[in-house]
């Protein structure tokens, strides 16, 4: 096997240049900082690149900044992670034509390392924004609180409106004649209307619940039998990790898989109620595992941002849409704040399909 070369790094690239507000936004620690401004600069001396992609070898990082080999793999992985860097083998025929080496390059998003002072208008807004969206977060979430007792009050009304309605058309049903009035009584004892409008109002919750529960033995029985997984990324109450898998069990009970490896039964009610409850209101989701290391794509949903969204009888402006995993979170201006929209099950994370739905329904 031919020698690689192993010459030092130039002295003028020992220098590392500390962007703090990259550093807090992707929560990198300082030798994950150090090893990524290290692969930033290897445009500056590597001598064997293919298109944007520059081989370098895991000794020579070693040696150059002085770390332990499992300390700059664990940073590397973790910039992948991030897509601030992206890897692949390649073959360098001066050094060995049988081997592959690896390659690293820089994306987009690792680029804009230290460039705080250089961004674009539209950019450089986007991150004032984001300075503003956090300064009125707690103001957001009284405001949420209160429009959360809102929506109950308002659903208290609806149902008594349900029950008035009922009430007035028992009121001028055509009267029987007097004739047949007192016979029909002998055979039927009539239902108060109260009890009437009761069963009314609850009749689509029961509809509602006997779907749900024909929908969960369905998904019980199959994923049962086959032992995959019924899905990922469930956004609910519950803040399960985006990476946590779903199954059930060999005794038909629901069951997760979590990302440090422990498998286990839900044994809560409350959050075995509340998976179902997601699940049935996203149904497509049933069987397809999100990519847990890549933000959602939402390359389709960017058409809606500055347009008008009505929502309960009220004029909101779509502000910003940030991708996360899983899925994306949706930003609204109303009367000059900013309200992060969350999904019926207190998520902020939003099923993608679910809303470019909800977006094509909503603008004006």
């Amino acid at each position: 096997m031919s020698a690689v070369p192993t010459s030092t790094l130039p002295r003028c690239t020992r220098t590392i240049v500390l962007d703090v507000l990259f550093m807090r936004k992707y929560a990198l620690s300082y030798t994950q900082i150090s090893v990524l401004y290290y692969l930033l600069m290897l445009k500056n001396w590597v001598k064997f690149k293919e298109n944007n992609f520059y081989v370098i070898l895991s000794k020579k990082i070693e040696t150059d900044l002085q770390m332990h080999p499992k300390t700059v793999e664990a940073s590397i992985t973790k910039l992948k992670k991030l897509h601030l860097i992206e890897t692949k083998r390649v073959k360098v025929e001066s050094w060995n034509r049988h081997r592959t080496y690896r390659a690293i390059a820089i994306t987009t998003l690792g680029r804009e390392y230290n460039l705080s002072h250089y961004k674009e208008k539209d950019f450089q807004q986007a991150i004032e924004l984001e300075r503003e969206n956090e300064a009125y977060r707690v103001q957001n979430d009284a405001v949420e609180s209160k429009n959360r007792e809102l929506e109950s009050q308002n659903r208290d009304l609806e149902l008594k409106n349900k029950s008035l309605n009922l009430q007035s058309l028992l009121a001028i049903k055509p009267l029987e004649s007097e004739a047949s009035a007192p016979k029909k009584r002998e055979e039927k004892k009539p239902t108060t209307k109260k009890g009437e409008a009761k069963a009314v109002v609850s009749e689509k919750s029961q509809d509602v619940e006997k779907d749900m529960d024909i929908f969960r033995k369905k998904i019980i029985k199959k994923f049962a039998q086959s032992g995959k997984t019924i899905c990922n990324g469930v956004a609910n109450q519950e803040r399960w990790a985006v990476d946590t898998k779903f199954y059930i069990n060999s005794y038909s009970r629901l069951s997760i898989y979590t990302p440090n490896g422990a498998f286990k039964q839900i044994a809560n009610p409350q959050q075995v109620a509340n998976f179902w409850a997601w699940l049935f209101e996203h149904q497509h989701r049933v069987g397809r595992l999100i990519e847990s290391e890549k933000v959602a794509n939402i390359g389709g949903l960017l058409k809606f941002i500055g347009q008008s969204i009505s929502v309960n009888n009220k004029t909101y402006i779509l502000q910003s849409l940030k991708a996360v995993l899983g899925g994306v979170k949706v930003y609204l201006l109303y009367e000059g704040k900013v309200i992060e929209l969350k999904n019926s099950h207190e998520s902020t994370v939003i099923d993608i399909e679910k809303c470019k739905k909800w977006l094509e329904g909503c603008v004006v």
